[in-house]
């Protein structure tokens, strides 16, 4: 597997043409535990894996909580300055051949909602699969060219209702384009959930 900046990846369909997807696992995951929910989402659509560049439990995961289970909100903005710095590495190179669609789930999203928040330079859109604010005080800025999903689950008992609330209320006042679906399941990804996304993406990011 290549390794650039810290990031291992695994790259995927790299030859077609359309928006890519950079996925981003949650916590205690790796960089394959994506791929399949991708190739059912955007099987038209190339897709750079990344694994987590800090251990966590049994895997990995893009940024650190504290002993209570809270956002390490230093670690968080520090990972994801490292990361901006990867995705624009790789627009130079051509790793990535256009901004991408960051898709993440849970300690992934909460990465890429923190991009939005502090480098949304370097993306598209993103998918929000059970985020988090990364800033729950913070406003974001002008993202009005950006699309932007983002799935709740009605019994995640990892997130307070409000959870979804904040950090909707705080991507529409930047003016991007949201989408926000709260579905009945728990943190986990209900079986509707792929066919929502993959249908999202067909329309926001039409394949060339």
């Amino acid at each position: 597997m290549p390794e650039c900046q810290d990031f291992v990846f695994i790259r995927g369909r790299a030859e077609l043409g359309s928006a890519p997807l950079v996925l981003l696992h949650g916590s205690g995951m790796h960089e394959r535990n994506l791929i399949a929910l991708a190739d059912r989402v955007g099987p038209d659509r190339p897709y750079l894996a990344l694994r987590g560049a800090v251990e966590w439990e049994e895997g990995f995961a893009f940024f650190r909580r504290n002993p209570d289970r809270t956002l390490d909100y230093a670690d968080l903005f520090n990972e994801t300055h490292h990361l901006a710095d990867f995705l624009a590495k790789a627009a130079t190179t051509g790793l990535l051949k256009r901004p991408p669609v960051l898709l993440g789930f849970s300690n992934g999203a909460i990465i890429a909602a923190s991009i939005l928040l502090h480098r949304q330079e370097t993306v598209a859109g993103a998918i929000l699969l059970r985020p988090l604010s990364p800033a729950p005080a913070a406003d974001f800025p002008d993202l009005r060219n950006h699309l932007i999903l983002i799935l709740a689950g009605e019994r995640d008992k990892r997130r307070a209702p409000e959870d979804v609330v904040l950090i909707r209320d705080q991507i529409e006042k930047s003016g991007a384009g949201v989408t926000t679906r709260l579905v009945p399941t728990s943190h986990d990804l209900g079986d509707d959930e792929p066919d929502f996304i993959r249908n999202w993406l067909a329309e926001n990011f039409p394949p060339d």
